[in-house]
């Protein structure tokens, strides 16, 4: 995993706070402890996957979240989320995400390339959003390549 950022300063504190939160969010999820991921989430979080799905939907609070995953469990089975990439920047990150899964109904195997730029604030993500594009990502949280 490659990650990048600030110099060490007052920033970097708080971005080694909020990788650490992604972090811990992401293995939770990944071991099926909703409850551990939903520990490291604001009760207002929203995941916008208006760039990404065809409903265009963005998903709000815990109750909104539960029901994107039951949703993709229902479609991919179990998911898993492989971080690529960590892009510091302060209170936002991006992140290269490979999803890989086994489709519940066909029993293929499925893998694909996210971007998330996810805000943090006090230790709780508080937004993701989604992109399919690395550029379009940077772009939305106000950084170049």
């Amino acid at each position: 995993m490659e990650s990048s950022g600030p110099s060490r300063d007052t920033a970097w504190a708080m971005s080694e706070e909020t990788i650490g939160a992604f972090q811990r969010g992401t293995a939770a999820y990944n071991r099926g402890d909703w409850e551990a991921a939903f520990a490291t989430m604001d009760p207002n979080v929203e995941f916008d996957l208006t760039s990404v799905a065809p409903d265009g939907k963005t998903y709000r609070g815990y109750e909104g979240v539960q029901q994107f995953w039951l949703m993709l469990r229902d479609v991919f089975g179990e998911l898993q989320i492989d971080v690529e990439e960590i892009i510091d920047g302060g209170d936002t990150l991006v992140t290269r995400m490979r999803l890989r899964s086994t489709g519940r109904a066909s029993g293929a195997m499925t893998e694909d390339v996210l971007y998330q730029n996810l805000t943090i604030r006090q230790g709780k993500a508080v937004r993701a959003q989604f992109f399919r594009d690395r550029a379009e990502a940077l772009e939305a949280a106000g950084l170049s390549e």
